[in-house]
């Protein structure tokens, strides 16, 4: 390792800055502001180096060695490590030629970066080194492709054959809310830890919420109760929205398009909308092609 890895990360931002037409001095509102947080993501080997070398760089350049960055000037970062990556059950390396590359996963097998980042999120690398195995890969897109599809397609459709397109007038049912409230909590814990996999099959578990609604209620049936149906469709397009906010920062392309279809800003995913309902009276947009199931992938060549 080299001490100039250390600080290629603040050049690294400022092309990225400039690549998407900001101004690449912007980078300070990053580096240099204490109330931003910082994080980078190390392979197992690298932590050491990093974590110790970051913080005897610093302290090693200031007059007073006890002093910690403040406002203004360059902030130390937090450390996240991750471990290995295997195949068959060895360390994949591009050395031993047992590496799997993204052009594979997404040119020639089909595969959405969304899907590969929802599966690589499962492994739990940060707590365990862990097998790419591609059954369980399909395995998992099976269901994104089939219940969670369903878990974004039946609010929707329901709204548009039955509400002329909006979310009903409603009222939350059940234990919706506190539902909510616990997988919210959750949710912020399970963030700051990295603790993806026990994360996600709680939001998966919350995602069904939804269709146990409909199996219920039958918001889209014409023959029950249309009080009923109406708190169903209102309480899942409620569970829809926090679902979609939660999911983002592992399937963020996919939940664009959710967001799309609920006709909602690209502000929505801040992590403060999440409890917050969608009024009465929303129009909503038309279904999209969410999760691809496995006819619907084109592998190339």
């Amino acid at each position: 390792m080299w001490p100039d890895s250390l600080i290629a990360p603040i050049s690294f931002s400022k092309v990225a800055l400039a690549a998407r037409g900001d101004d690449p001095e912007r980078y300070a509102e990053f580096w240099r502001d204490p109330d931003a947080r910082i994080y980078q993501f190390l392979g197992q080997d690298n932590v050491f180096f990093y974590v110790l070398m970051q913080a005897a760089m610093w302290l090693g350049t200031q007059d007073d060695p006890h002093h910690l960055p403040s406002a203004g000037e360059l902030q130390l970062t937090d450390i996240f490590g991750c471990f290995h990556l295997l195949v068959g059950g060895e360390k994949m390396s591009k050395s031993r030629g047992n590496f799997i590359t993204a052009d594979q996963l997404i040119d020639k097998d089909g595969y959405s970066a969304d899907q590969i980042r929802y599966y690589l999120a499962l492994l739990g690398l940060s707590e365990k080194p862990s097998n790419f195995d591609f059954e369980k890969l399909a395995e998992r897109n099976n269901f994104l492709a089939g219940p969670m599809n369903a878990t974004f397609e039946r609010p929707i459709s329901a709204a548009h054959s039955k509400f002329d397109g909006r979310i009903p007038a409603g009222n939350l049912l059940d234990k919706v809310p506190a539902d909510t409230q616990r997988i919210v909590q959750r949710y912020v814990r399970g963030m700051e830890r990295a603790d993806y996999p026990t994360m996600l099959y709680e939001v998966e578990n919350y995602a069904r919420i939804i269709n146990s609604l409909f199996n219920q209620y039958k918001p889209h049936d014409d023959r029950r109760p249309e009080d009923g149906r109406r708190d169903a469709l209102y309480s899942s397009f409620y569970v829809l929205k926090n679902l979609m906010i939660m999911l983002y920062p592992f399937v963020p392309d996919t939940m664009d398009r959710v967001r799309e279809s609920l006709r909602l800003p690209p502000e929505v995913f801040r992590i403060d909308e999440l409890g917050v309902a969608m009024p009465a009276g929303h129009e909503v947009g038309p279904k999209q092609a969410y999760f691809p199931g496995e006819a619907e992938r084109k592998p190339k060549g």
